[in-house]
């Protein structure tokens, strides 16, 4: 959201679902883009799918002093990490007033 209250909310649920999960890794697609208001979520899945590919995990950029309460291990910032793969992508929309969404993108493997 930007917000301090609701960045430090979202950053401890994180922390809290991912606790243990050294593979897991986070990143913030709106540093990037700007909030794009209602488009925001759409814009940050679509900048992430391509992960899917490549296997690099787009940075957070402009992240020079990063609150202590928003630590969040695996946290990607300021150039792009190549990963071994990418299975899953969580997709966190928090926006203001309280409308948040989570999508969740499983890479399509045949069988």
């Amino acid at each position: 959201t930007g917000t301090r209250q609701g960045d430090v909310e979202e950053c401890k649920a994180l922390a809290e679902v991912f606790a243990g999960c050294s593979a897991v890794r986070s990143n913030n697609t709106k540093s990037i883009i700007g909030h794009a208001m209602g488009a925001a979520g759409v814009l940050e899945l679509a900048a992430n799918l391509s992960s899917f590919e490549d296997n690099f995990v787009h940075p957070t950029i402009n992240l020079d002093n990063p609150d202590p309460a928003c630590a969040l291990p695996g946290l990607v910032a300021g150039k792009a990490e190549k990963v071994e793969q990418v299975e899953t992508i969580l997709n966190n929309s928090f926006g203001m007033v309280g409308i948040n969404s989570v999508v969740i993108i499983k890479r399509f493997m045949a069988d």
